[in-house]
């Protein structure tokens, strides 16, 4: 185990109070997204019905409707084919620019502290559901127009610049016995948004109409924002401020790209690299089965809206009680440690693939789900192993490294899962689960090697221990 270092520059490991609650404004956000994506999800469908396909608004309003009929069955395959092709590009675009300002900013808030990390991404966000709520309002704007309105947040970081430096924070603000559990929550946080926003939004769909809904998630967002920029104190002591003109310093590239592929002993670099390759698939797997499961679920099951976030509601609160009860019962309980446990949670991940790839009714859908609560803790499993295996004065600039290089895979997964999805919808469309159940597959041997790799360095460093007591 390293030496977490000097927390000197760090603020004193302070009380959880309102200043360092970041965990707030990440959640209205979490909830204005899945609300958001419930109400988009069929303005789209019927925009690229009306606007792209050609047909009359009235075979194509029933894609507004969170109810699903069987008015839509022939369209359906069309509209959906050619829906995935916005979505792509909308991903792609949203997640450019963060990818190249992920390779700075790690570095960059070593000195000018975390919480622009946060805060400039929620204004991002802000504005963006701004600009949704315009494009919802003005009905003869095609559904390509929806992409534009990922500009704002893009430019301005995006969810891997937030989460970058969420996690961060975190790290700064918690001591190392308390670190696994902190982002534990964060991750919990966000199955929490996603719960609560998928439980009202068929509801406030019907009660309020698309457009009030996306005005209230824009309030939300602009709330969240206002929060962070207000409240939330700084976590490093002596943060310098007006370093925005900077950030693009080639020199912070080359700082995080020295420190992350430098040599270290008990094969800790080839343990870093291991790390984002399997960060990178589990990405992809994310956001890849993210845009694609409501519409499988319309293919396959014919679920409607409602029934979706009925399912996606259960699923998150399984994943949130999950994540929960892994860390703090079932972990201590097997005495695992962070990555044999990752590999349990990923093992049970390819289960429910492959569940959901020959599910014939929902029941499918919920055992998958059930089969898997553990899969969300990958994620805080696998960071909390790095802030405990490498030096602390290191850890700003591996997190940044892992989030540049996951910044790859929402770019990747649309344009792989989305094509797989487009030519197979007719004849074989869960061959997206097949496809996720060997990128876990490699994941399960590349955590292998990084166990025997880690398991070498325990091993040595007792030894030494041993022989100095024996001396």
């Amino acid at each position: 185990m390293a030496d977490n270092g000097d927390r000197s520059s760090l603020l004193p490991l302070p009380k959880r109070s309102i200043a360092t609650t970041i965990e707030l404004p990440i959640l209205l956000n979490m909830i204005a997204v899945s609300l958001t994506g419930s109400a988009l999800s069929n303005i789209i469908l019927y925009r690229t019905c009306v606007h792209s396909l050609g047909h009359t608004e009235y075979e194509c309003k029933p894609f507004l409707s969170p109810i699903k009929t069987n008015a839509t069955a022939g369209l359906e395959e069309d509209v959906q084919r050619y829906s995935t092709y916005i979505s792509t590009v909308k991903m792609v675009l949203e997640y450019l620019c963060p990818a190249v300002l992920s390779m700075f900013l790690g570095v960059w808030s070593d000195t000018y502290g975390r919480k622009p990390l946060i805060v400039w991404p929620l204004f991002g966000m802000a504005i963006s559901g701004i600009l949704i709520v315009i494009f919802a309002m003005i009905e003869t704007l095609s559904p390509w127009w929806y992409v534009a309105t990922a500009v704002p947040f893009s430019i301005t970081g995006g969810y891997i610049v937030m989460f970058t430096g969420a996690y961060c924070y975190i790290n700064d603000t918690s001591s190392a016995s308390s670190s696994s559990l902190r982002m534990t929550i964060l991750d919990a946080t966000i199955s929490l948004g996603t719960i609560a926003g998928n439980l009202f939004s068929t509801y406030l769909i019907l009660t309020i109409g698309n457009v009030y809904l996306l005005l209230l998630t824009a309030t939300l967002n602009v709330i969240a924002y206002s929060f962070a920029n207000i409240w939330i104190m700084e976590s490093l002591r002596g943060a310098l401020e007006g370093g925005a003109s900077r950030v693009l310093d080639l020199l912070y590239v080359k700082e995080m790209t020295s420190e992350c592929f430098k040599k270290r002993p008990y094969n800790g670099r080839a343990q870093i690299i291991l790390l984002a390759v399997i960060r990178i698939l589990l990405i992809m797997i994310i956001y890849g089965l993210s845009t694609l499961e409501y519409m499988y679920s319309r293919q396959k099951l014919h679920w409607s809206l409602r029934q979706y976030t009925t399912y996606s509601s259960v699923s998150a609160l399984i994943m949130f009680l999950g994540g929960f009860l892994g860390v703090i019962l079932v972990q201590k309980l097997l005495r695992l440690g962070d990555v044999s446990f990752s590999m349990l949670a990923l093992f049970t991940a390819a289960a429910d693939n492959m569940l959901k790839l020959f599910a014939v009714e929902s029941w499918y859908m919920y055992l998958g789900s059930a089969i898997s609560l553990f899969k969300g803790l990958t994620g805080p499993l696998l960071r909390s192993f790095l802030t405990k295996n490498f030096p602390m004065e290191d850890i700003a600039k591996i997190f940044a490294f892992l989030c540049a290089v996951e910044s790859i895979g929402p770019m990747l997964a649309p344009v792989i899962f989305n094509s797989l999805y487009s030519v197979t919808l007719a004849t074989f469309p869960g061959a997206i689960y097949v496809l996720s159940s060997v990128m876990n597959a490699a994941c399960l041997i590349m955590l292998g090697f990084v166990l025997m790799y880690s398991r070498k360095g325990s091993s040595a460093i007792y030894q030494t221990i041993d022989n100095d007591i024996d001396s």
